[in-house]
């Protein structure tokens, strides 16, 4: 008599345990790293943001304004899931008028919450023709479910510089300052 060949029930019951185990340990590691990745490519698209700004400040020889909004023409007081306009301000009005020249309209924020918190509360940001800015500050990344150790923050100095934020504690936590940042909205 010939013997088939296969697997027992036992067997593959074994295997999609083992299966099973694996991917319960590895989903937590594959989330913080897509949260991770998120937050990182949020800094990193607002970072080329900024250094678009200052470079056209110098190279037009013009105030550059910076700022959220919601219909594409005109600054609103935050930044929180709205499009980023970058435009060359003429009357610095904060609206884009016939006359301004629009540089870029961003999306950096829509992949999360983006706050921007500037001297003055301004909410807005302003690049002189020289590089530096009017309104330093810094923006404030919050991933959505609201986990601080994938916040980020982005320091402008009123050279107009970004500077990324570092975790000085070794908590896992983005300094804010002596606190953690503050993604209560």
């Amino acid at each position: 008599m010939r013997r088939m060949r296969g697997f027992t029930l036992v067997e593959c019951l074994a295997v999609m345990l083992i299966i099973g185990i694996l991917f319960g340990l590895g989903l937590p590691a594959m989330q913080d790293f897509s949260s991770r990745t998120r937050a990182d490519s949020a800094m990193f698209q607002l970072r080329a943001l900024l250094g678009l700004a200052r470079q056209s400040a110098i190279t037009l020889h013009r105030d550059i304004t910076v700022c959220g909004t919601l219909d594409g023409k005109r600054c609103s007081t935050e930044w929180t899931s709205q499009p980023a306009l970058l435009f060359a301000d003429q009357n610095l009005n904060r609206q884009l008028d016939a006359s301004d020249r629009l540089i870029l309209l961003s999306d950096p924020a829509r992949m999360a919450r983006i706050r921007w918190r500037a001297s003055g509360g301004r909410p807005y940001l302003r690049y002189r023709p020289d590089g530096g800015v009017r309104e330093f500050g810094h923006f404030l990344y919050c991933p959505e479910d609201g986990n601080l150790r994938f916040a980020r923050q982005l320091v402008v100095s009123a050279t107009g510089r970004p500077r990324q934020a570092l975790d000085t504690d070794g908590d896992g936590v983005v300094d804010n300052g002596s606190m953690a940042p503050d993604c209560l909205l």
